[in-house]
């Protein structure tokens, strides 16, 4: 079933959850497989994987202070090496996190 955003902001009000949407190359695929990662082809591009990772509040607040994000000068690859690699965050194109709050912030 595909989810709409309107679902994605409502599951994560439901579950207070910081939903993290990663998209990736789809070139790249066999390094995604490799990792262990589970992924789905992207809804709006077709040529994009996407990978979904949830943190808790502690666990995104951590992310971003272990980070020191400042998000006026960080980018989705910077985010994708964070939460996968090195390797895969050079072919992150997009970002999307989702918060408990309904508010979302996208990096493309």
């Amino acid at each position: 079933m595909t989810q709409t955003t309107t679902d994605r902001r409502n599951d994560v009000i439901d579950s207070g959850t910081y939903d993290i949407y990663i998209e990736i190359d789809i070139d790249c695929e066999e390094l995604v497989d490799a990792c262990g990662l589970d992924y789905k082809p992207a809804e709006e591009d077709s040529s994009q994987n996407e990978v979904c990772i949830s943190l808790g509040k502690d666990e995104y607040m951590e992310l971003i202070t272990d980070n020191m994000w400042d998000f006026n000068n960080v980018n989705e690859q910077t985010i994708g090496t964070a939460l996968l690699n090195p390797e895969l965050g050079e072919y992150v194109t997009k970002v999307t996190i989702y918060k408990p709050t309904g508010d979302i912030i996208s990096f493309c």
